[in-house]
């Protein structure tokens, strides 16, 4: 998943869905809640990676890249 910020909250998109919490934890709360939905991985634990979408930052600010991050989440659906 493509992880991002939009100044106010996380957003997280894939390709059959796009969601976004304030906080990382609402944020995974709502990537589980999708994957449920999906009936994605059920009864198993799935592991998603999410990288930062450094394609969203302004050339001159790509030199602060490094300070950002890419996050793998298992989910126990």
């Amino acid at each position: 998943m493509s992880l991002g910020h939009d100044g106010t909250r996380w957003v997280a998109r894939g390709d059959s869905f796009a969601v976004s919490g304030r906080t990382l934890a609402d944020l995974d709360a709502e990537v589980a809640d999708a994957l449920r939905a999906g009936n994605c991985g059920k009864g198993a634990p799935v592991t998603v990676a999410m990288a930062f979408d450094f394609a969203a930052f302004p050339v001159w600010m790509r030199q602060y890249a490094s300070h950002y991050f890419n996050r793998n989440v298992t989910f126990d659906l």
